[in-house]
């Protein structure tokens, strides 16, 4: 979690009314965006987002600071779409990424769900804790590792398998490599995953369960770490053009290819003149409408 982060959650600890102001004015947008691609009106999106504030005040306390608050209110909203949905009768649930797809309600009809709970989300630490954080640290280190060595490819590949839940074939196919490449990449980033667990246990004095690597487990701690997704600051820089030709068309790859929704959802806040006055005074609203919560959540 970065300082600016860092420190409106500690304004919000102690019932700081303008920190809550800040903390909401910083990822309102950004959620809005994300909703608006899911549900159809502003005033629904702007009432799911504000359900989204109002539950992270209810599950702050279980908030351990080990990955992004970005993600953490991201998968809030997710399951607060989808209980939106099923409220009405409908079950419409989607992936994280659209892979290609057109992003649109018509098309969540039918996506195949993904979806951890929220309850799995904030208290994952009740189901084998000491693996689960094992595995989280072992997958930010090799994001790091492979963005750091700018070897996007093997990157890709990793997105491709466990972030977009693809099928080696279907892989292959979309990035026009062999699927036998894909296999050997899979093969070896598994390989190095486990090798991480274990010199993880060995320090713990216990030994992890093969089965944490269950393509289901290993897909839903990636989509609620999201070690892979550029920085703010690259999606910034691609939306103007000037990132290096390599970080360019990884970008490109992860927001267009594979369809990141969050990461969409972040390129349309900072898109230049996307603040219009009809998403301003949503904004305006939800500030105003969140701070009757937080005061009765902090008792302020």
């Amino acid at each position: 979690m970065n300082e600016a982060d860092t420190h409106l959650l500690q304004l919000i600890q102690t019932g700081d009314q303008d920190g809550w102001r800040q903390f909401v004015d910083r990822f309102q947008r950004r959620l809005i965006a994300f909703a608006l691609h899911r549900v159809d009106s502003l005033a629904t999106a702007e009432d799911l987002v504000q359900e989204t504030f109002v539950s992270f005040l209810d599950s702050r306390e279980n908030y351990r600071g080990d990955g992004e608050l970005e993600s953490f209110l991201f998968q809030i909203l997710r399951y607060r779409i989808i209980d939106h949905y099923r409220r009405s009768g409908i079950t419409r649930e989607f992936p994280v990424c659209d892979f290609g797809q057109e992003d649109s309600i018509d098309a969540l009809a039918t996506a195949e769900s993904t979806e951890p709970s929220v309850s799995w989300y904030v208290r994952r630490e009740e189901q084998n804790q000491a693996t689960t954080v094992a595995l989280a640290t072992a997958i930010r280190r090799l994001a790091d590792d492979l963005q750091s060595g700018q070897r996007f490819k093997e990157l890709e590949i990793a997105e491709g398998l466990f972030f977009a839940r693809r099928r080696n074939q279907e892989l292959a196919a979309v990035m026009e490599i062999s699927e036998n490449e894909v296999a050997v990449v899979k093969r070896r980033l598994i390989g190095r995953l486990r090798d991480d667990l274990r010199q993880s246990a060995e320090r713990a004095g216990n030994w992890p369960d093969d089965a944490v690597l269950a393509d289901g487990l290993l897909s839903r701690v990636w989509e609620a770490e999201r070690p892979s997704c550029p920085k703010r600051s690259t999606l910034g820089k691609y939306t103007l053009g000037i990132l290096p030709d390599a970080w360019a068309s990884y970008v490109g790859f992860h927001v267009q290819t594979l369809g990141c929704s969050f990461c969409r959802a972040n390129l349309e806040e900072l898109r230049p003149g996307s603040e219009s006055g009809e998403n301003a005074t949503a904004r305006d609203r939800l500030v105003q409408s969140t701070i009757g919560f937080f005061r009765a959540h902090v008792g302020v």
